[in-house]
């Protein structure tokens, strides 16, 4: 046997070997990461055998040894493709080995510059003196490592191409792809890559790669072969292999003279294959261009193994909200048009990349017909590329858009319609193949081909909806959009010019306005025609009438009315309306001779042949408008007038003498039956008095716009005319004043009133229509603005403002306000405590309180802090009194000082009071302190009240005093006090024997004794007998409270001894001591029976209606002897007011009334069985 043969029988047995190894796999589990890897380096092991065995028997290329070859890029790290594999290759070979094992050691180089290579880099640049040694492949490098692998000479070896330059078109292999697994439904599996370059000085054409799938394998493997440049975009279409196995991939493209490309022939697996273990390849036999071709060809790359085993990832194709899902129509001029959209979903393997599309364009469209084209994912646009033939539109995604596992994007192509000959043209895009759309899987790194869900059907007619079929090309078929010239959406009236009064003999009034609204493109007119029609002869009305935009520009006319009855407006020359919603007004000018109140209005029929000619601009087509006649909104010829009244506002009312810019009268000039704005030189106002005497006692009399003044310097009037009858005062404006038509404009007439004028004394001011004020006379007539013509307003009454009395000054009030707050207890030492809130009010003028009295003659003053009967004070129990006004400013202070018990509070400045106003002030306290060296009584009850005030009135100047009203609910005094709150417990369960949880907190002033608690207790059905109260330190109800009985037991076992029966619970021996700021929790137990269904029980912890009356004489607390016997009170408490707790003896007991959290009706829980 000779050498070659027995070495093609080795290789064939290690083949064999091969593809049992991947049978095995193919009964195995789907393969994970480890399992990939296993495989691959199985695989590489086994082509690396055959290869050496085969040794020179196969066809032999040149390189040179030691992974030489020319190098021509700078690469650094990071970079990937290119040169990567012949550097690691050289570095490998000359004694810097990039790694020992694994991804780029030798035999296992990849295409990727990462931190190993670097280092081996820097390695071999310190080794061969280059510098610096820093890991760079630049061009020192290069020249380097190329001198080196001259001095080495050529070696033959397989798999290798010798580099081959000539004129034309060179081809050479490039670095190739890694040798590995094409697992079933894989995409894009990388097999040969080489590069074309033109070596001519003319630019070639080149329109397609020839391929022929080799090795040991078949065609079936394959759904299809494409071309992918180096920047990952496949070229032309994908391709299957005819017969002879070989498959012409790539599309059309040009070289310019010196160009290179470099593209990789990759294959897509079919999902079907069952070729697992089959080794295939891909060789590059043919370059198709008409220029000289020069190189060794075929050139072979990777043997990728076929496999079945591997679950990749999958993506499947579904309905997006976003496509059109029918045919549409749409017009030259759309934007952001929505072709045609998809969504894709990735499944639950792996996470996937989405790095590009390809849409086919069907239809009669050419590109020149669309612009702004971009495909939009989620949201995001991306711009898009077009093959050199205008049927394709692809975008690339940089870095590819992540979709994880179950969750989807939605992506569609999106454009404008810009062509001015595409009317009737029908714009479709498709996806043609699913290797148009390119995904990857994050976990085995395997191009994944979609799944196709049907939806629809895909049609031949000219027009159609969105389908998708799997089996079809193409696979999905977009909903058509047929382009569409000039449109008229709407021709009509316009609302936004109302109907409204115009003047007469006045230019470029508005006499109406329509709205259009062409679609497409814009749209020209040769002439247009209006009618007029008016409650009177309308004959020559209407003269140098425009038709104007909306910007303001005249775009027809002007022209004159003619005709008589129904007059006319024709336009003879061209207007072109704009695309889009427009608004267009007639203005003009109505004859002097109109009746003052005629209507018209104007109307148009734009349909047969009332807008004349209308053609698109862009089309030159002939535009259909079908709008019948409409009418504009009717406009009312009014020449100027003027009514003029005086407003019933201010009302009659009393004003103080003093008082300075009191407001008299609002006199109301009305324009709102006018055609044309009106203007005012003089204002007249009639006055009438009681008493001529006031008449001296007005002075710094003006009128008003808002704010601004109309009368100043000698436009000042310091004296009126008036008498009971009236009399006119003419007042001059500093400037005319404009009424604009359609508008009421109120003026406001002020004076100031001596404060030597006479009490009882009153005058009003307004208008007296027997009084011809405005004659051109003794007034000066108003002129309308646009006409210029003077003319008699009309004042239809008389009317006045209100009637103004003068008084001497002002009223004033201080009472207890509603909001003052209810009774409530506090702790001794407590600051600003709410004690009462005051209502000021002032009638006649505003009012400036300086001085405010207070009293506590209503408070209840007991024992003191000693608890020993000594009388408490004011003073003593409350130290500084506080007043703020309603926005939390302080005004002043007070204090009661030793036993008196009223106080002054003189105001820090003056507190303002609004005239006719209620004004609040708030009053708070600090409260002494209760204790063995303090002054606070037990409780005392603390009511401060309005005692007195004094101010004086803001206009008049008049000091004013007086007595406070009402009294307060006050607020007790004690050293602590209890707070209590029901807690929780199930509202069933009573069987359980629980009937109700509470909890009491001390205040954070002092521990609290509690002597006694109440209970009653109402059943439905059930019998509760012996009945105990524990309480506890803890929410959990397991820690007793101390001083007490067994386990936190409070007094004795008590059974009641008829529903609703009071029973009570008492310490035997010492209250129960609560912890200032500490919360004690009670559990009141008893024994349940007859808890059949429907059984119930209702608890109450009792409160208190009304404080204790019955004390030791000196004392407002008394012993808890006499709060449970005499008084008969259900809650029973100490504040602890001396150093030590109260014992039942003590008067230093309360009740509940007001505790907090404890209604007199008391705290009540429910439970059911």
């Amino acid at each position: 046997m000779s050498k070659a043969l027995a070495t093609k029988n080795v290789a064939a047995a290690l083949v064999t070997v091969a593809m049992v190894v991947t049978f095995a796999f193919a009964f195995a589990a789907p393969a994970k990461a480890d399992v990939l890897s296993d495989l691959q380096a199985q695989v590489q092991a086994l082509l690396a055998q055959i290869a050496s065995l085969q040794g020179g028997s196969g066809a032999s290329s040149t390189s040179m040894g030691g992974g030489c070859h020319t190098f021509t890029q700078t690469l650094k790290m990071g970079s990937s493709g290119g040169e990567v594999m012949w550097v690691q290759q050289f570095l490998n070979g000359h004694g810097a080995m990039v790694a020992a094992s694994g991804a780029g050691s030798p035999g296992n180089e990849s295409s990727y510059f990462g931190a190993k290579t670097k280092a081996a880099v820097a390695a071999w640049q310190a080794a061969n003196g280059v510098s610096p040694a820093a890991g760079l492949w630049g061009p020192l490098t290069r020249a380097k490592a190329n001198a080196v692998c001259a001095a080495s000479g050529p070696v033959t070896g397989p798999g290798t191409t010798p580099v081959v330059t000539g004129p034309g078109v060179s081809v050479m292999a490039a670095a190739q792809p890694a040798n590995s697994l094409a697992p079933a439904g894989a995409s894009r599996v990388p097999f040969t890559t080489f590069t074309l370059t033109n070596n001519s000085g003319a630019a070639v054409t080149v329109t397609g790669v020839t391929v022929q799938r080799t090795g040991f394998g078949v065609d079936s493997n394959f759904s299809g072969v494409v071309l992918v440049d180096s920047n990952g975009l496949q070229v032309g279409v994908s391709r299957t292999f005819d017969s002879n196995h070989m498959a012409t991939i790539g599309d059309t493209m040009t070289l310019q003279p010196g160009q290179s490309v470099t593209l990789t022939v990759a294959g897509n697996i079919s999902s079907t294959t069952t070729g697992s273990g089959q080794v295939v390849s891909i060789a590059v036999t043919g370059v198709n261009t008409s220029a000289p071709v020069s190189g060794s060809l075929p050139i072979t790359g990777a043997q990728q193994t076929i496999n079945t085993t591997l679950t990749l990832g999958t993506v499947t194709s579904g309905n997006s909200s976003f496509d059109p899902n029918s045919a549409q129509t749409k017009h030259i001029g759309d934007t952001a048009i929505k072709f045609t959209a998809v969504r894709f979903t990735a499944g639950s393997a792996e996470q996937v990349k989405f790095y590009s599309v390809r849409w086919r364009t069907n239809g009669s469209v050419s590109p020149s017909d669309m612009a702004n084209v971009v495909t939009v994912v989620n949201g995001t646009s991306y711009p898009t590329a077009l093959s050199a033939d205008g049927r394709y539109y692809t975008s690339t995604f940089p870095g590819g858009i992540l979709i994880d596992k179950g969750n989807s994007v939605d992506v569609y192509a999106q454009g404008d319609l810009v062509g001015a000959n595409s009317a009737s043209r029908v714009v479709e895009f498709d996806l043609d193949k699913t290797s148009d759309v390119y995904f990857v899987g994050q976990t085995y790194g395997y191009g994944i081909t979609p799944t196709i869900t049907t939806i629809g059907t895909i049609s031949t007619a000219s027009t159609h909806g969105t389908a998708m079929l799997g089996t079809n090309q193409p696979w999905l078929q977009g909903s058509t959009i047929t382009i569409q010239g000039g449109t008229v959406t709407t021709i009509q009236n316009a609302n936004s010019v109302p109907s409204a009064n115009i003047a007469i003999n006045v230019p470029n009034v508005v006499l109406g306005g329509f709205q259009t609204n062409f679609a497409g493109e814009p749209v020209t007119v040769q002439g247009m025609t209006f009618t007029v029609s008016s409650s009177t002869s309308v004959g020559g009305v209407l003269t140098s009438v425009s038709v104007v935009d909306e910007n303001g520009a005249v775009v027809a006319g002007p022209v004159d009315g003619s005709g008589t009855g129904l007059a006319t407006l024709t336009y003879t020359n061209s207007v072109t309306f704009p695309t889009g919603l427009h608004t267009y007004t007639l203005k003009g000018k109505v004859s002097s001779n109109t009746t003052n109140g005629t209507t018209l209005y104007l109307s148009t029929t734009p349909t047969g042949g009332g807008w004349s000619s209308p053609q698109g601009q862009l089309t030159g087509n002939t535009i259909t408008i079908s709008t019948g006649a409409f009418n504009m909104n009717t406009m009312t010829i009014r020449g100027a007038s003027l009514s003029i009244a005086a407003s019933a506002s201010p009302a009659s009312q009393n004003i103080v003498a003093g008082g300075q810019n009191i407001v008299f009268a609002n006199i109301q000039f009305d324009a709102s039956q006018s055609g044309e704005d009106i203007r005012l030189s003089t204002i007249a106002v009639d006055a009438v008095a009681t008493s001529t005497a006031l008449d001296s006692s007005l002075s710094n009399c003006q009128l008003w716009d808002g704010s601004t003044s109309l009368t100043t310097g000698s436009n000042v009037k310091n004296t009126i005319t008036s008498a009971s009858g009236g009399v006119i005062n003419n007042f001059t404006l500093d400037n005319s004043l404009t009424v604009p038509k359609g508008t009421v404009k109120t003026i406001a007439f002020s004076c100031s009133l001596s404060s030597s004028a006479n009490a009882t004394n009153a005058i009003r001011f307004g208008v007296d229509s027997t009084i011809t004020a405005y004659n051109g006379t003794t007034n000066a007539q108003p002129t309308g603005v646009q006409s210029g013509n003077s003319f008699q307003p009309t004042v239809s009454a008389t009317s006045y403002s209100g009637n103004m009395t003068v008084s001497s000054g002002a009223t004033v009030t201080v009472s207890v306000d509603s909001s003052s707050p209810s009774y409530a207890i506090a702790a001794g030492g407590s600051t600003g405590v709410t004690l009462g809130v005051f209502k000021v009010r002032a009638a006649n003028e505003a009012f400036n309180l300086t001085k405010l009295g207070l009293t506590t003659t209503n408070a209840t003053f007991g024992a003191s802090s000693t608890a020993a009967g000594l009388t408490a004070t004011a003073g003593g129990d409350i130290m500084t009194v506080y007043l703020y006004n309603s926005s939390g400013t302080l005004l002043g202070t007070a204090s009661f000082l030793g036993s008196n018990t009223t106080a002054t509070s003189t105001l820090s400045s003056p507190f303002a009071v609004a005239r006719d106003v209620d004004t609040t002030i708030t009053v708070k306290g600090d409260l002494a302190a209760i204790g063995l060296s303090s002054s606070g009584g037990i409780g005392n009850i603390i009511k401060v009240e309005p005692l007195n005030f004094e101010g004086t009135g803001a206009s008049s100047g008049t000091t004013v005093r007086g007595a406070g009203t009402g009294t307060v609910s006050g607020v007790r005094l004690f050293k602590s006090y209890p707070t209590i709150a029901l807690d929780t417990l199930p509202s069933t369960g009573m069987a359980d024997g629980r009937l109700m949880r509470f909890k009491i907190t001390a205040n954070a002033a002092g521990s609290v004794g509690i002597a006694q608690f109440n209970f009653t207790v109402s059943t439905t059905t059930a019998t509760i007998t012996a009945m105990n109260l524990y309480g506890f330190t803890d929410s959990a109800y397991s820690q007793a409270i101390s001083g007490q009985g067994s386990g936190g037991l409070i007094g004795s076992q008590a059974t009641a001894t008829t529903t609703g029966a009071v029973i009570p619970f008492a310490p035997l021996t010492t209250a129960v001591q609560i912890p200032a700021g500490t919360t004690y929790y009670f559990e009141l137990r008893g024994s349940v029976s007859g808890s059949a269904s429907g059984a119930s029980v209702v608890t109450t912890l009792k409160g208190d209606a009304a404080y204790g009356t019955t004390f030791l004489t000196g004392y407002n607390v008394q012993t808890a002897l006499t709060a449970t016997t005499t008084d008969i009170k259900y809650f029973v408490w100490a504040g602890n007011s001396t150093t030590t707790a109260s014992i039942v003896g003590d008067n230093d007991f309360s009740d509940g009334y007001s505790i907090p959290g404890l209604p007199s009706s008391g705290l009540i829980m429910t439970r059911g069985n």
